[in-house]
């Protein structure tokens, strides 16, 4: 647990599943991308999956929801699903799915959105029936008519079923949803829309930089997703994020990383780096 002004911060770690490792790392080589995490015979890489858990006065929000468990059998094999470890790991920080009054998306990408609904009676019901959902109206536009590019990315189901809940709450630029927890929408390079997250008080900022820098692995300007739009963009915005972390020694969210969940970054012979790493 990290304390973060009147927030406690905990790490859920919900789940992993496995993508191409071409996807994950996209124009590096696969010679160079091994070195830090080796591929399955399938040239899959395995990645977490985990969630952000903000606690305040009577407030349990949640960054992001993992893929859950409204998959066919093929999907899960697909993804090498992990079981869906949610309410033991709720319980574990002292809360549970009814407990939960907020979850904020960085975007709606199905390993974001998809775990914040299970299947009931063949229909798609909210895993946490009191919470408010929270997301940039410029995301769940482009979700709801995505791209060529993006539209495996958008299932439609996850996507339509968030849009149709009276729970939801649709953000316009960048706000601070509550005292010292903060949505600052970062650009269009991944996808349209897309928001991190920024927690803070005079001592300590913490930043889930959702897949803007999804793990450790991302922190070289190059080292972006295939999944991205706007290649260009996004090393434009993680220079300016990079720079602001390091400048402010704020620590970095990692939502993807296998290995660290959360670490300060250092500058080194002109590279970003993982410095001290942070548990939660």
């Amino acid at each position: 647990m990290l304390a973060v002004g009147s927030f406690c911060l905990h790490t859920l770690d919900v789940q992993y599943f496995s993508l191409d490792g071409g996807s994950v790392f996209g124009v590096v080589p696969r010679v160079l991308w091994e070195k830090v995490i080796q591929p399955d015979d399938l040239n899959r890489v395995r990645l977490s999956m985990r969630m952000l858990l903000a606690r305040s006065n009577g407030l349990n929000i949640l960054v992001d929801a993992a893929m859950g468990t409204a998959w066919s059998e093929k999907m899960k094999t697909i993804y090498d699903l992990s079981e869906w470890r949610l309410d033991e790991e709720l319980a574990s920080a002292g809360v549970s799915r009814d407990d939960i009054t907020d979850v904020v998306f960085t975007h709606l990408h199905f390993d974001h959105v998809a775990g914040a609904f299970e299947e009931k009676n063949g229909r798609l019901s909210s895993v946490f029936p009191n919470a408010r959902f929270h997301v940039q109206r410029r995301n769940l536009e482009t979700a709801l008519s995505p791209n060529l590019k993006e539209k495996p990315s958008y299932t439609g189901s996850f996507v339509e079923a968030l849009a149709a809940s009276e729970s939801l709450n649709l953000i316009d630029g960048p706000c601070e949803l509550f005292p010292g927890f903060e949505l600052v929408p970062c650009g269009e390079g991944h996808t349209a829309g897309h928001q991190l997250v920024r927690i803070s008080d005079n001592e300590t900022t913490l930043i889930h930089a959702g897949d803007l820098v999804p793990s450790s692995a991302h922190l070289g300007l190059n080292r972006g997703l295939a999944f991205d739009i706007l290649p260009l963009e996004v090393i434009r915005e993680k220079t300016e994020l990079l720079g602001e972390i390091v400048d402010g020694n704020w620590i970095l969210y990692f939502a993807h990383d296998p290995f660290i969940e959360a670490a300060t970054i250092r500058r080194e012979d002109g590279r970003m780096v993982a410095d001290r790493t942070v548990r939660l």
